[in-house]
Formats: structure tokens, C-alpha cells, sequence
């Protein structure tokens, strides 16, 4: 056992210092012919032009005789490329965690988990599920949202960008799709994306835009930005603070409306489409979630209602992780 775990951290740490992988946006366009003008509308802040681009991929590589502890090290390799949406953060950055199972690195092509975080400046939760989906034969890359991480140099204390910072992190989120279909290791038929609370709205945003995701997962996210704005308390209430400092009345209504949910949501497909919600959530209020289940058309069993808040959910990560990796291992698109 432990010179399987031996030989495995070996071949991860003497990998060569920097990749260069060519990618293109596989990004297709809505058919006008059958979705309504209001969703066509929403759909286009979204999109861009599909282009090659290239991705960059370095291996996070401690310090002779370090730990990856020690060093202070919890994912193998940071993957950048450039966004495709101008806004207020640079280059994407994701965290790449590859796919073990005790603790050995996988050799066969295992699944993928685009995991994209919530609002805490540590990205914890995100990080959190990053880790522990790894560990069950899953790779999975979190992306840095505009404004976190390596990409928080050009952050705005302001809520004068939210939108636009939503609409980049969204575009980022779909590209990192064809990014990670390019990597070695990666089964590129099997690509899901997750976001937890923050994430979750762009999860189900990216999930919208086309069929690039095999599986889609949203925890404690919903619909409805308006009632979330007027009912949500704790960090939605500091949001719509800031955000009413700028929009006020039906210039807000509006300026949400460009990143609502409801608008596009129904192109989720609702059977590889899982709703998480906190049924006693003062951040997201249930009702939001409701809305989003509604708006998607999800069965019964694709929403699991936990008994706990927005950040007491923090109780069910484990049983969270563990369903969405036999969903994601055991399903194809």
C-alpha cells in the first residue's frame, strides 16, 4: 500500500514544470426558431464568439524533501487560458484536484467536475467539495471566479460589476468544459459542472447556455433574483446593500434581469439536473429554489430537500459529495 501511495506522489511531483494544450470553444448557438425572444435576449450577454484559444497547465510542485502540506499545496496543477467575455477579472485560473481512489492517482480517463464556488473570499465550501470529490475517482477543476484567488487583483469593492463579473464567471465556467476535455486523464464524455450557493447561479447560468455539461448540480442556488433580493438576509442583504447604492426601483429590476435564471433555466435538462436545497435557507429562501426547480421541470427525485440552513448545510457536504460522485461515475451523456 504505501509504495503504491509512494510512487504515486512521485509521478505527480516530478511532472515537467509547464504545458501548453490547444483548445476551441465548442460553445453552439441558440435556435431562434424555438426558444422565445426573451430567453434569446438573456442568452446573449452570456455568449461570444467560439475561437482557439490556449490553456496552460502547471503543476504545483513543492519544494524538495516538502510535503504538499507542508508547502502549503491541496490541488496538483493550476490551469489558466483567457476569458472569453471581457469583465473584471483576467485570465481564468482553475484549481485542477485529479482523480484518486485511496489515495492513488487514477491512470485510467476518469470523469470531470467543474466546481465553481460560493461568495467567501476562501472559496471554503468550493474548496471544500473539490477535495473530497477527488478522492473518489473524479477530477475536478474550481474555477476562480472574477474578483477571487489569483484573478483578485482587479476587484471592485463595489457591486458597480456584479453583473458583468456574473456574466464573465459564466462564459469562464462554459469554457472550462472544452479546457478540461483536453486534458490528459479527462473523460471527455463525461464533464459535469457543480457551484455551490454563489456557484450554483452560475452553474445553472453555464448549464443554460448549450449542451456542454453531462450532468448539472446546483446546491443552495435558485430563481427569482427580485424575491431573493427582497427575502434573503445575511449575505444577500449585504449585496442588495451595496447593490441599491447604485440601482434603485426599476433600474434594478432591470439590472437583474440581465442575470436571471428563470429566463433561461428551462434548457437545463431535467433528468442530469440535481437541486440540493437547505429547507430552512435564509440566504437563498426556499422559494427561490422552488422557482428554479419549477422553472427546469425537475422530478421529485432530483431535488433533495436537506434539513438544515444555507451554511448548517454544511453538515450534508460529505452525503452531497458522495451522490454526486455515483451519479457522475455511473452516468453518461
Amino acid at each position: 500500500m504505501w509504495t503504491r501511495v509512494a510512487m504515486s506522489m512521485l509521478l505527480l511531483y516530478q511532472q515537467s514544470p509547464q504545458q501548453k494544450v490547444d483548445c476551441r470553444d465548442s460553445i453552439a448557438a441558440p435556435d431562434s426558431a424555438s426558444e422565445s425572444p426573451d430567453a434569446i435576449e438573456c442568452l446573449q450577454g452570456f455568449l461570444w464568439k467560439p475561437a482557439a484559444f490556449t490553456a496552460t497547465v502547471t503543476p504545483q510542485t513543492p519544494a524538495e524533501d516538502d510535503s504538499p502540506v507542508a508547502a502549503g499545496i491541496d490541488f496538483d496543477a493550476e490551469v489558466s487560458f483567457p476569458s472569453p467575455r471581457p469583465g473584471p477579472g483576467g485570465d481564468v485560473v482553475l484549481e485542477w484536484r485529479k482523480a484518486r481512489e485511496d489515495n492513488v492517482l487514477c491512470t485510467d480517463d476518469c470523469p470531470a467536475v467543474i466546481v465553481v464556488h460560493e461568495s467567501g473570499r476562501s472559496m471554503a465550501a468550493g474548496r471544500t467539495i473539490a477535495r473530497a470529490l477527488c478522492r473518489t475517482g473524479v477530477h475536478t477543476l474550481l474555477v476562480q471566479l472574477p474578483g477571487y484567488g489569483r484573478r483578485s487583483a482587479g476587484r471592485k469593492d463595489s457591486e458597480q460589476h456584479l453583473v458583468e463579473g456574473l456574466q464573465q464567471g459564466v462564459a469562464d465556467t462554459r469554457r472550462a468544459a472544452d479546457v478540461a476535455r483536453r486534458l490528459e486523464g479527462v473523460d471527455g464524455n463525461r464533464i459535469s459542472v457543480l457551484g455551490v450557493s454563489l456557484g450554483g447561479f452560475v452553474a445553472t447560468l453555464a448549464g443554460s447556455l448549450d449542451d456542454g455539461f453531462d450532468q448539472h448540480f446546483i446546491l443552495m442556488a435558485g430563481a427569482d433574483l427580485p424575491m431573493m433580493f427582497r427575502d434573503g438576509q445575511r449575505e444577500v442583504a449585504q449585496l442588495r446593500e451595496k447593490t441599491e447604492a447604485l440601482h434603485s426601483g426599476e433600474e434594478l429590476l432591470k439590472y437583474l434581469r440581465r442575470i436571471e435564471p428563470s429566463r433561461i433555466a428551462h434548457r437545463l435538462p431535467a433528468d442530469r439536473t440535481v437541486l440540493y436545497t437547505a429547507m430552512f435557507d435564509v440566504v437563498v429562501p426556499p422559494a427561490c429554489s422552488d422557482r428554479l426547480a419549477e422553472t427546469i421541470g425537475l422530478a421529485p427525485d432530483h431535488i433533495i430537500r436537506m434539513p438544515c440552513g444555507h451554511h448548517s448545510a454544511v453538515a450534508f457536504l460529505l452525503p452531497m459529495v458522495v451522490d454526486v460522485s455515483a451519479r457522475v461515475t455511473s452516468s453518461a451523456k
